[in-house]
Parts: structure tokens; sequence; C-alpha cells
């Protein structure tokens, strides 16, 4: 007759009603609450059974674009014909391979159409348009694939969830920045500003690119992290002043390097957690506008 915490302990004679959602998949965290193996067994075989699923929807989306960039029709029976040549069993294998980055594109198009030579260049558009970078802003840690070619737009969770998703080392990326994804085997996806430098490591490789956008939900939001680079007039106290102008635009400082120093001036590298876009602008703006301060500006890796 009352409400408990989800992880309380049972005693004897204890009577629970459990509310269940249909559809849902219990977090992979449960495995350390629960006590009874097959409890924990369930919620492994649960938790590897949704990451396929949502691996299996990405590699959907990433042949389905790669077959439209060859002009070649795609369909399940085309596929099925080719696994032999795939080395795979069932086409759900083939799916999620794509989406884990363990199999190219390129080569399953080529599975299912042997004759078939890719002549796209470099910086082509996922859907045949001049880049992939028409991509819209928002606010949450969530990512979808922007535009699908059919059934909505997958979920990608990100730095919380089981399909790993992570921002870019050296600035990271926040709400309001257009950002593309790259998908690396093994790891994962990576999200990156769309004016990260690093980037054109990956011009060479245009299956690896992902249209994705972000999914905002007001109701939890989150902060993100971002790298400043700051110059200020190398007297005692500088680093405090900084540090308050921080504080006080309500960010967080995650960490501070000293990058150079001279006899006039101090360099500083701060790694900060902001809201968005606007609140990082925000955030430099308030730093520019100090005496002490000569230069701030974003780090773009």
């Amino acid at each position: 007759g009352r409400a408990a915490p989800l992880l309380s302990e049972l005693e004897n004679g204890d009577q629970v009603e459990i509310v269940r959602a249909s559809g849902q998949t219990p977090p992979a965290a449960w495995e350390t609450a629960v006590v009874t193996g097959k409890a924990k067994a369930d919620i492994r075989r649960a938790t590897r059974a949704a990451v396929k699923a949502q691996y299996s929807g990405l590699g959907k989306q990433i042949l389905t674009r790669a077959f439209e960039r060859a002009e070649k029709p795609f369909s399940d029976e085309k596929l099925k014909a080719a696994l032999p040549r795939l080395a795979r069993g069932n086409i759900e294998d083939v799916l999620a391979a794509v989406g884990r980055g363990e199999m190219l594109s390129s080569d399953v198009v080529r599975a299912v159409y042997p004759d078939f030579r890719i002549t796209q260049s470099a910086g082509a558009g996922a859907d045949g348009s001049a880049g992939w970078f028409e991509l819209a802003s928002g606010e949450n840690l969530r990512f979808k694939l922007a535009q699908p070619p059919s059934g909505g737009s997958i979920p990608i969770r990100g730095l919380q969830g089981d399909l790993p998703v992570r921002f870019a080392p050296d600035g990271g990326a926040v709400p309001g920045d257009r950002i593309v994804g790259i998908l690396t085997p093994g790891e994962g996806i990576t999200i990156y500003p769309i004016q990260s430098q690093a980037l054109a490591a990956y011009d060479d490789q245009p299956e690896r690119w992902l249209d994705v956008r972000w999914d905002i939900d007001e109701r939890h939001r989150s902060r993100f992290p971002a790298q400043l680079s700051v110059s200020v007039i190398n007297e005692p106290g500088a680093l405090a002043e900084v540090a308050k102008v921080i504080g006080d635009s309500d960010a967080n400082i995650d960490n501070i390097k000293m990058a150079s120093k001279s006899p006039d001036f101090r360099d500083m590298s701060i790694d900060i957690e902001v809201w968005d876009l606007k609140h990082l602008n925000a955030v430099l703006s308030e730093l520019r506008a100090k005496p002490i301060v000569s230069r701030a500006d974003r780090v773009n890796g």
C-alpha cells in the first residue's frame, strides 16, 4: 500500500505490486541489483537483444543510403541471396555488423552486385546532396539519424546508453552545434561538431559518416563538454578571476591546464561543461569582457 524504492530488499510476508510497461527493456545496470542467477541471465539476454536490435536498425539505414548512393535497388531478398559472400548466417547479422562498424556498407553493395564499382567521390552527401551538414539543433543527450529513408528515426542513446555514442575529444559538442557522427568499428559512434578539424581525416571514408541531430527533451537537461583556450595577463589572482567568471555564469569547470607561460601572459586550456551553445557563447562573452583576459576562444579539435 505504499511506494518503495526499486532496490528495496524484500522480507518474508511482503506483498508487492509490480507495475510493468509493454515493450520495455530492463536497463543493463539492473543486473547488479537482482539476486537470482535466472534474473541476471534474463537481463543480460534482454540487453543483448535490445543492443543488437539498435545496431540492426542503424545498419539498415546505413545500407539503405549506401544503395541509394550506388543507384542500386535494395531489398531483404537481394541481401539474403548475398549472405554466403558476406559470411553471415542471416540478414539481421549483416545489419548488426554494419551498424557496429564491423562491415563496410560498400562491401555489402559489392556482395549484392559483384560487378558494381563505387565511383562516388568523397564528400558527397548521404542523400546525394553537397554534404552531410544540413542538420537540426536541439538540447539532449540522445541522437537520432536525421531524415531517415523510412520507418522514422532510430534513437541512439548517448553517453548513458547501451549503444556506444561518445563525444570527440579536444572540444566536444554542445546542443546548438551542427553535428556529424563517425562510425568506428568496435567502438561505436563519435559525435563531432561540424567545424571540427578532425573530420578532415575521414574525407575519403564516406561510408562512416552519419547524419545525426540533437533530440530535445527539456525535462532531462544535461551539461555537455566544451574546451576553452584563454590567455590572461600574468599577474596574481588571474586564475581565480577566470574561475569566478565561469562559476558565476553557471558553467562547470572540469579541468584546467596551463598551456604556456611567458613573462607577460599565461595561456590556459580549460575543460568546462555547459547547457548549450548559447550558454557557451555567454561564458566566452563574460570572459572577454574582463580587462585581465587578453583572449578567450572555443577549441575546435
